[in-house]
């Protein structure tokens, strides 16, 4: 029987890739997946044109307690704001010099919404 970690893990994972996969279909171009740092993890690294994309990437497969969006919270946001600096300092990029934004992948079942510039 598999764990519910595992199974977790593995949907997330399998979000990821589509997120990943319609974000390439969309003409961005993939850096890194699971960038992990010690304040938290991004999930998808990509460049559009020249800007850096550092994409978070939400999934519920049902919206019975809200939609996979909703799930991007304050707190969620800041974490990956003090991972994506320890990411900007790693590659020696200047964050008030680096053109870069935030998005959001919301997977709702079989329904993808881009957010982007959150």
């Amino acid at each position: 029987m598999l764990s519910y970690q595992y199974m977790a893990s593995s949907i997330g994972h399998d979000a990821e890739q589509q997120a990943k996969q319609y974000l390439l279909d969309h003409s961005l171009q993939f850096l890194e997946q699971n960038y992990k740092a010690k304040f938290g993890e991004i999930d998808l690294i990509m460049l559009d044109k020249q800007q850096l994309v550092f994409v978070e990437v939400k999934f519920r497969s049902t919206n019975t307690y809200g939609c996979a969006a909703e799930y991007f919270t304050f707190k969620k946001r800041k974490r990956l704001e003090r991972t994506i600096n320890c990411y900007l300092l790693q590659k020696k990029l200047n964050a008030h010099h680096t053109n870069l934004r935030i998005d959001v992948v919301a997977i709702d079942g079989e329904r993808v919404n881009w957010i982007k510039n959150v």
